[in-house]
C-alpha cells in the first residue's frame, strides 16, 4: 500500500472517533421521555478498537517515513507502537472525563425515579474505565521509561540522509 492510503485510513479513523465521542458526550444524559438511539457501552468498545487500529496505522506511516519498505523491517526493539498507544490511551481517558453524568449525590438523594433525566454511563462506570486506563497508561509509561534509561544512541556520525 502507498503512504497516501494509510494517511486516508488514519484520517477516516480519526473522523469516526470524533463522531463516536460526540455521540457519547451528547447522548449520555437525556430527558426521561427521550428514547435512546445508541448503546454507549458498545460505542465505547468500538472507540477502543479504533484507537488501537489508529495507533497501528500511525506505526505503519512511521515505518514508511523512515524509508522502510516492509512492515516486518521494523526492529523488534522498536518502541514507537507503545508511544502511539500511550497517546491513544491518554486521549481515551481525557474524553471519558468530559462525559457528563448525573450528580451521584443528587441521584442518591432524590432517587433515580424522581429525576427527569436518565444516564446510560454512570459516574461510577466512567471512573472504573478511567482506572483501567490509568493502569494501562502506567504500565506503558514504565516500559517507555525503562527503554529510555537502558537504550544508548550513538550520534557521533551524521546519518546518511544528512550526509547526502
Amino acid at each position: 500500500m502507498k503512504s497516501k492510503a494509510f494517511i486516508i485510513k488514519r484520517n477516516e479513523i480519526s473522523q469516526e472517533l470524533t463522531n463516536y465521542w460526540k455521540i457519547m458526550h451528547v447522548h449520555n444524559v437525556l430527558n426521561k421521555n427521550y428514547e435512546r438511539k445508541y448503546n454507549l457501552k458498545e460505542i465505547y468498545s468500538n472507540i477502543k478498537t479504533l484507537s488501537e487500529e489508529r495507533a497501528l496505522v500511525k506505526l505503519k506511516l512511521q515505518a514508511i517515513n523512515l524509508g522502510l519498505k516492509k512492515f516486518s523491517d521494523l526492529p523488534a526493539e522498536c518502541n514507537q507502537f507503545n508511544i502511539f498507544r500511550l497517546g491513544e490511551l491518554k486521549e481515551l481517558k481525557k474524553q471519558l472525563g468530559l462525559i457528563k453524568t448525573i450528580n451521584p449525590v443528587l441521584k442518591a438523594k432524590k432517587g433515580k425515579k424522581a429525576l427527569n433525566r436518565t444516564e446510560e454511563l454512570t459516574a461510577n462506570w466512567i471512573k472504573a474505565r478511567i482506572k483501567e486506563l490509568d493502569l494501562e497508561i502506567l504500565e506503558l509509561s514504565e516500559k517507555l521509561e525503562k527503554f529510555n534509561e537502558e537504550t544508548d544512541f550513538d550520534d557521533e556520525c551524521a546519518p546518511m540522509v544528512l550526509a547526502a
